[in-house]
């Protein structure tokens, strides 16, 4: 979905989890293993090195680059804890590919007290109960990061989302079907759940006309590194990046229409057919603590789901103060979750490869 701070905390992570190979192969003889299955750079690797050695277990972690793979990989594979996003759940419980959760074995966070305000807002503006089969794990929105000396924020104000049909500016768009197709639908002012076929063939022309333009460019993981030297002007981003981006280069700002936009949240599943399930509680837990949910948020950069943890990065006595209007995410009116609808969904899908082919 997002995720990406960089490609060297990927190959740091992989790097842990190697263990130089033949070396950790033989340190994990007659251990247990927890089969993790994230995103690619989404894990403090001090977590997973500190469960290890706390609990005499080895973790394994296998990556995903969207919740569609993972969904693909899951029914062939198995997997003791996954980390995907809200959509995505409620497809999985569709698919019966996920266990009911037994809040009783999660020790330290009560999702009663416990959960951030901004995060509350969001689980409640679901159809279904998302933590009766996840455990919040980061939550965050989209918007626009753009170079502060060369886009006025009035400008944003004035156009939202159309910006990204100027023609002043060099543009990275994030290559992302189902980001595209929110962007295009908030712009037209449609819902970016809607199952209408002409608000969804509006917005694919939305995105071809967009697509058809030379200061455009869809990236993925460049757009990190290309916004830090500035080389765009504007970037479609998520925001813990921009967090990370803003950390990195002061001339960055993140702004969000009040159009509206995507809200997430991503949330630990125990998969059905998992073969470890304790060993997953155990995870849970440990990964819950208010140290370790410290160390996540600021390695990852996204909104953390513990009340206590969240409220001290965005206190005044915290480096995350100076960028809390990205880490402070809360739904407004025009906002949205994602939802699983399937017939939307194959549309995107197709839709996006046309407009790609251009």
């Amino acid at each position: 979905m997002k995720k990406t701070l960089a490609l060297a905390l990927l190959t740091l992570v992989s790097v842990t989890l190697s263990g130089c190979g033949v070396v950790r192969s033989i340190t994990c003889i007659n251990k247990d293993k927890l089969n993790l299955f994230n995103w690619g750079e989404y894990i403090d690797p001090a977590i997973l090195r500190g469960f290890e050695e706390e609990h005499n277990v080895c973790v394994t972690m296998s990556t995903f680059a969207s919740n569609e793979s993972a969904i693909t990989k899951m029914k062939t594979q198995a997997f003791d804890l996954v980390i995907p996003s809200d959509y995505a759940i409620e497809q999985m419980v569709q698919e019966d590919l996920i266990q009911t959760l037994d809040w009783s074995k999660i020790e330290n966070f009560n999702p009663n007290t416990d959960l951030a305000p901004g995060l509350v807002s969001i689980l409640n503006a679901l159809d279904f109960d998302l933590l009766d089969y996840g455990v919040p794990y980061f939550w965050g929105n989209v918007g626009i990061l753009y170079n502060k000396d060369v886009v006025s924020q009035s400008e944003l104000e004035a156009q939202e989302w159309d910006i990204f049909k100027s023609s002043s500016y060099e543009i990275a768009f994030y290559d992302s079907a189902r980001d595209g197709f929110m962007v295009a639908l908030k712009s037209l002012g449609y819902s970016m759940n809607t199952s209408t076929q002409t608000e969804l063939n509006e917005a694919e022309n939305w995105l071809m006309d967009l697509a058809n333009k030379n200061n455009v460019v869809f990236l993925t993981d460049e757009i990190l590194d290309d916004m830090v030297s500035l080389t765009y002007d504007l970037a479609l981003t998520y925001s813990g990046d921009a967090i990370y981006l803003m950390s990195e280069q002061e001339k960055l700002d993140f702004f969000v229409p009040s159009s509206g936009t995507n809200v997430w949240v991503d949330a630990l599943v125990i998969p059905k057919n998992a073969k470890n399930v304790d060993l997953a509680y155990a995870f849970i837990n440990y990964v819950l603590t208010a140290e370790s949910a410290t160390l996540n948020t600021e390695y990852v950069m996204y909104s953390s789901p513990r009340k206590d943890v969240y409220e001290a990065m965005i206190s005044e006595s915290s480096d995350f103060y100076e960028y809390r209007n990205a880490y402070n995410v809360v739904i407004h009116t025009n906002d949205e979750v994602f939802r699983y609808v399937p017939t939307t969904k194959a549309f995107i899908s197709d839709a996006w490869a046309r407009i790609r082919a251009l």
